[in-house]
């Protein structure tokens, strides 16, 4: 289902009135070719931020003791996959250098970045093997794992027992309640209105703020897979600087929790979260 249909109604007067404004500036011709030229800059009167399933979820912080290795291991491991999907050039690699500067702005040295790039398989003897993996959560909440690991069996087992501990089912079918999406984020001082017309001219389908793992609040626009580099060229043509850009999952819909319930699917999320064979946790546990 196209997300304009399964977005909530209800948008607020001024955000109809700038959708109308750029869109009369897009066309001047009859009212049905309007209506043409809404559906191409692929959106709708109610398809932005603070109004689709996605925004609600919760933003769940991972351990404050975190070992800066674990964090360097995270890296490491993006850097391999980027390299391994893309090519080792990062000036020819967008995905390759985002991750990189992140990294250096967190501290990983040049010899580990290095290494990692080199090392793009891991062991030869054991090859890094991608899998998603689904977890139903306390209260009905859908849990799903991006993960590389070079010991399938090993991981499985571990991943079973956190959630056994936690409150987990692992194995029980949670990918209904995601859809693929690419996903561009920006660090920028932009008002939420100023974001609204920025994704109407870049292409993009929604645009919200979220919490990074910095604990600093940036903006990710949204949009389909197949857009993700139009979009992320277009937003760089309107002086917007990305830090990142991926396909990820977002939720089609969220369960809330409370009290006992949400403390425990958030241990849930915590652990997992924490492993270094586990590359992204995706949950639909709203705020």
């Amino acid at each position: 289902m196209a997300l304009a249909g399964r977005v909530l109604l209800g948008i607020r007067a001024r955000r109809c009135d700038v959708l109308r404004s750029v869109l009369l500036n897009l066309s001047q011709t009859s009212s049905h070719s309007k209506s043409h030229v809404f559906r191409d800059v692929h959106t709708s009167a109610g398809a932005f931020a603070g109004h689709n399933k996605w925004s609600k979820v919760r933003h769940i912080k991972g351990p404050k003791d975190e070992a800066k290795s674990k964090v360097f291991a995270k890296y490491a491991l993006q850097i391999r996959l980027a390299v391994k999907e893309d090519g080792p050039d990062p000036e020819l690699n967008s995905k390759l250098g985002s991750i990189i500067r992140t990294a250096k702005d967190h501290g990983m040295t040049k010899a580990s970045i290095d290494h990692a790039v080199k090392t793009p398989h891991g062991n030869k003897d054991k090859p890094l093997i991608r899998s998603e993996m689904e977890v139903q959560g306390p209260g009905g909440s859908c849990i799903l794992l991006d993960i590389v690991t070079d010991n399938p069996n090993m991981t499985r087992d571990q991943l079973r027992k956190i959630c056994k501990t936690h409150g987990g089912v692992y194995g029980s079918k949670a990918r209904h309640a995601f859809e693929r999406k690419g996903i561009i984020t920006i660090s920028s001082a932009l008002d939420m209105d100023k974001a609204e017309e920025v994704a109407i001219e870049a292409g993009a389908e929604d645009v919200g703020q979220v919490i990074n793992e910095d604990n600093t609040e940036v903006l990710q626009f949204i949009c389909d897979p197949s857009d993700l580099r139009h979009v992320q060229e277009n937003l760089v043509e309107l002086q917007c600087e990305t830090q990142s850009s991926s396909l990820e999952y977002i939720p089609t819909q969220t369960i809330a929790l409370t009290g006992d319930m949400l403390e425990q699917a958030s241990t849930l999320v915590r652990q997992l979260s924490d492993r270094d064979d586990v590359f992204k946790v995706y949950h639909n546990i709203e705020a």
